[in-house]
């Protein structure tokens, strides 16, 4: 056990030997950035106070997605962890001596899932979720659930927003004012063209989720039975300032993020 102090808490992390293995089980040790040229072994800096890693690659229908971390220290010292990822011991360790970790956030259903590993390791950090979660994962001790308001906890670095409208998924989106950075999970994607990949990569652009233009992918947007509702979101959305965006699958844009996001989401707006 490692007893890290806190800004008004000791968060305990647990550091044995069996959550060692576990977090480390398939991590991509040679994987390269999809976010910048930088090897991913370690956090990397995408903005002030915001941090991003890789983790191992997920599956869907067969075609392996990239996974993405976001840790943003506030203004308080404390850290908030957007969809945590199985690191490697020394990353965990900087995390640790980065400040506390406080908050564990879920921005969508599906990567609840990934609370439950974190939540062993920092069991004194909030634990945060969306609306709709899967009923295997309720019996987890959350603290609240997300909404278009942020928490006190992080209120004055971080706002945020459920975009609504899809009968399949919410996701809670999220802007940190300091750096000018929104923060995505799986509504758009961005996916670099791989050689010898023949299949993901068709996939990719018959999504509409391929690099550079990337995009909000095929099946999500059918999800939009509410579009009316979709587009209150998008206008509040729009209307953060923001120049950089980052997402959990595929390439993230240090600049220029609003156009890309806006084109991201034009066929919403016809």
């Amino acid at each position: 056990m490692l007893h890290i102090r806190g800004a008004s808490r000791v968060v305990v992390l647990d550091l044995s030997a069996t959550n060692l293995r576990h977090l480390n089980r398939g991590f991509p040790g040679d994987r390269r950035s999809t976010c910048s040229s930088k090897s991913m072994r370690d956090l990397e800096k995408f903005a002030e106070n915001v941090s991003i890693i890789d983790g191992p690659p997920v599956r869907v229908i067969g075609i392996p997605l990239s996974t993405r971390m976001i840790v943003v220290k506030l203004a308080t010292g404390l850290l908030w962890v957007n969809s945590p990822v199985s690191v490697p011991l020394e990353v965990l360790d900087r995390i640790a001596a980065s400040g506390p970790v406080r908050y564990l956030v879920a921005p969508t259903k599906l990567h609840v899932w990934r609370l439950e590993e974190w939540h062993a390791l920092f069991p004194g950090a909030e634990l945060w979720r969306p609306p709709q979660i899967p009923n295997k994962f309720k019996c987890l001790p959350f603290a609240g659930i997300l909404g278009d308001a942020p928490p006190h906890g992080w209120a004055d670095d971080l706002d945020q927003l459920i975009f609504k409208g899809s009968f399949f998924i919410d996701e809670v989106f999220f802007f940190h004012k300091k750096s000018r950075t929104v923060i995505l999970a799986d509504f758009i994607q961005n996916h670099p063209i791989a050689k010898g990949k023949p299949l993901s990569n068709a996939l990719f652009k018959l999504a509409g989720v391929a690099y550079p233009h990337g995009g909000v992918a095929l099946d999500i947007r059918l999800s939009f039975a509410n579009r009316n509702l979709a587009r209150q979101s998008l206008e509040q959305l729009l209307s953060w300032d923001f120049d950089k965006l980052i997402i959990a699958h595929g390439i993230c844009l240090e600049k220029d993020a609003k156009p890309f996001v806006e084109r991201a989401f034009r066929w919403l707006m016809r």
